[in-house]
């Protein structure tokens, strides 16, 4: 997915109105405006707590790994992050509320790529990603007949941005949470070090927090305010586990 470098970042058409986002986000407040610990919520916070790390990632205290400047070639890539079962785009609350608020809910299913135990095996990152809850409640955007992502134009642009998910706004940089840092994905083999690019590659470091802090941020909501959840449609394409 190429980006319109100008300037040093990339330009986006003007952010439409997003009641949906807007309102999620208002819950999470909401949500944690007391500690999650607190009074008669201390059997809830434990039973997640015992799952998971609650506490969010601070973007300022991530150091980025890598040249300085490194930034995706997509025009010169032959082998697109949109295109392929690795390519499956897994969706988060707010990527369903994104879509719901432009009216792309068409792209949201629970089908997936079937993977073998041998390509487990070999990517222990993907057999976590398999194995995990959200693998199997969350939905992911639809691809058509050949692999490609359904969002994609006939020539070959994200037909989400701005409104993209969280995991395609922070690609290739990727998140290692235990060591606070992000890198350059090696899935990415077009690329380019450019010195006006800090701002685009700042934006997708951000991207890559928010990801990660997007699915602590799902597991307390569907825990604590699982019927606030449902009153904004996200629920209807959320699996039960």
């Amino acid at each position: 997915m190429s980006l319109p470098i100008v300037g040093g970042a990339p330009a986006a058409p003007p952010r439409p109105l997003l009641p949906t986002v807007d309102r999620l986000e208002e819950l999470w407040e909401a949500v944690t405006e007391r500690p999650l610990w607190a009074p008669p919520n201390l059997g809830r916070y434990l039973r997640l707590r015992w799952h998971m790390r609650l506490g969010l990632l601070d973007p300022g205290r991530v150091r980025l790994r890598g040249p300085v400047g490194k930034l995706n070639d997509c025009d010169a890539c032959t082998d697109i992050c949109c295109v392929g079962p690795r390519a499956t785009v897994q969706l988060r609350l707010r990527d369903i509320a994104a879509l719901i608020d432009i009216g792309r809910t068409d792209l949201i299913t629970h089908d997936r790529p079937k993977f073998s135990e041998a390509q487990l095996r070999e990517r222990p990152a993907l057999r976590r990603n398999v194995d995990s809850q959200a693998w199997s409640i969350f939905p992911v955007l639809r691809r058509d007949s050949m692999a490609a992502c359904a969002a994609l134009s006939t020539e070959g642009k994200c037909g989400l941005f701005p409104n993209w998910p969280l995991s395609c706004a922070r690609f290739p940089y990727a998140l290692h949470a235990d060591e606070e840092e992000v890198f350059f994905s090696a899935r990415c083999d077009s690329y380019w070090i450019r010195p006006d690019a800090a701002e685009p590659v700042g934006q997708m470091v951000a991207a890559a927090v928010e990801a990660y802090n997007q699915r602590i941020k799902d597991r307390v909501l569907l825990e604590y305010a699982a019927d606030q959840v449902e009153a904004l449609g996200l629920l209807t394409f959320i699996r039960e586990s």
